[in-house]
């Protein structure tokens, strides 16, 4: 099953660019969760999550791309109806209200993760037929188009904006690759233009409906009595936005407002025609992405301290374990999502144009890989494969720097995440895989 010979064309250069973001990521992740009043050793975790994905990438060594291939549909599947049982079985962690993980004892087990793969696989294993390929036109990728919608939809519902967004992103560079008519281009990024105005318009012309309804629960939430008598008085007019409803009341209120209750008069009145597909919390964090001062201390809190933890560490950065947004816990999420910003404080510009000097190099040699290789399948294999590390670095760091809203998408091998570390040492086997055997097949 598994020829010797095959490791003369082991890709070590790749191997060594992986390891050594891992590795970085090990120790980043020990500096970053010093702060934290729990005693979990999220480093040493994080080391066993890297052995496990590469044993598991190991394994996907072994065996031939056409055998993992002739399995693709029902991998994706697989993984599918566990997006679906989350629904019953799901839960969050801490004390989120989304259903993304199963609690698997101490583990938490993230199926959205592994989707992103099996989305890739599924599709190339589609276009491998020559046929399917050259002047694609809509019918041509209906079938894609399903594969990608299912999990999407999935995932949106949980709610994971963050990774329903990337499936798209993924999907794009493989139709590319595959030949598709630029009129579908055209017609795709129209659809995507309109979609991006329909929720920026949906913010802009959004509006703030008060009820006797909502009057009632500030009522029995003990609200201000300044407050209820401003919001009886306004009942049925409709506001853009917090900002303007704030700016509406301040005339009439004395004193100051309790911030609890305008926060509640935010998350059950605010009805743009997109809100049944977001979340009020993800409503904020689309609000507070364009200003993030305009609410300090809630939806705005993570992206503004994580600026500050970037822009502190200046050129050379304070040193390794010096970080004061992760030591005096300013900043959350340090050791997932944002442990960016703490290395960045840390290690300063140097050290993070260093880190992003491993992922142009990690993702270059992916791309040169695809030029090498002869078979068809593993060309549109190894491109989905590229595509999930290189959108996932470009949305974490544009995170970090405030450049993109905060949507929970982890930095490949570097940041903490067991789910997300087998996903992408899964998606190094593949690649090592088509290196390996890329002169086997014409």
């Amino acid at each position: 099953m598994f020829d010797r010979r095959l490791f003369s064309n082991f890709d070590w250069m790749l191997f060594s660019l992986v390891m050594a973001i891992s590795l970085v990521g090990v120790a980043a992740i020990y500096s970053a969760s010093k702060g934290y009043d729990d005693d979990t050793q999220y480093w040493l975790r994080q080391l066993l999550w890297i052995a496990i994905g590469l044993g598991v990438g190991f394994i996907v060594l072994l065996f031939d791309l056409r055998t993992i291939g002739s399995f693709a549909y029902y991998i994706h599947a697989a993984v599918l109806l566990t997006l679906v049982m989350l629904w019953g079985y799901g839960s969050g962690v801490g004390n989120t209200s989304v259903n993304r993980w199963f609690l698997l004892g101490p583990v938490a087990v993230q199926p959205s993760e592994f989707v992103k793969l099996s989305m890739v696989l599924a599709i190339a294993h589609y276009f491998r037929d020559s046929r399917r390929v050259a002047n694609l036109g809509l019918r041509g990728n209906f079938w894609p188009l399903v594969m990608l919608l299912v999990p999407f939809l999935l995932i949106v519902q949980q709610p994971d904006l963050g990774t329903a967004m990337l499936l798209p992103l993924i999907y794009l560079p493989i139709i590319l690759l595959a030949g598709i008519r630029w009129r579908v281009v055209f017609a795709i990024g129209l659809a995507g233009i309109l979609a991006i105005a329909a929720l920026v318009g949906a913010f802009k012309f959004g509006y703030y409906q008060i009820d006797d309804k909502l009057v009632g629960q500030l009522r029995r939430g003990g609200a201000q009595q300044q407050l209820l008598a401003d919001v009886s008085a306004i009942r049925g007019s409709r506001f853009y936005l917090i900002s303007s409803l704030e700016k509406k009341l301040a005339p009439r209120r004395n004193g100051g407002i309790d911030p609890r209750s305008m926060q509640l008069i935010e998350e059950k009145s605010f009805r743009p025609f997109i809100s049944k597909l977001l979340r009020p919390y993800q409503q904020r964090r689309l609000i507070t992405f364009i200003n993030p001062d305009q609410d300090p201390l809630g939806a705005g809190y993570h992206v503004i301290q994580s600026k500050v933890a970037v822009g502190s560490g200046q050129f050379l950065g304070k040193g390794y374990g010096e970080s004061t947004q992760g030591s005096l816990n300013f900043l959350p999420a340090r050791h997932t999502d944002f442990l960016f910003s703490i290395f960045a404080e840390e290690w300063g510009f140097v050290g993070a144009s260093g880190l992003l000097l491993l992922y142009v190099m990690l993702i270059l040699r992916g791309l040169s890989i695809i030029m090498q290789t002869h078979d068809r399948f593993s060309s549109f294999l190894l491109m989905g494969v590229i595509s999930i590390i290189t959108f996932q670095v470009v949305i974490n760091i544009g995170m970090a720097l405030g450049l993109l809203p905060v949507v929970g998408v982890p930095l490949p091998f570097f940041s903490y995440g067991g789910s997300s570390m087998i996903t992408t040492m899964i998606g190094l086997g593949l690649i090592l895989n088509i290196r390996m055997r890329r002169f086997l097949w014409s």
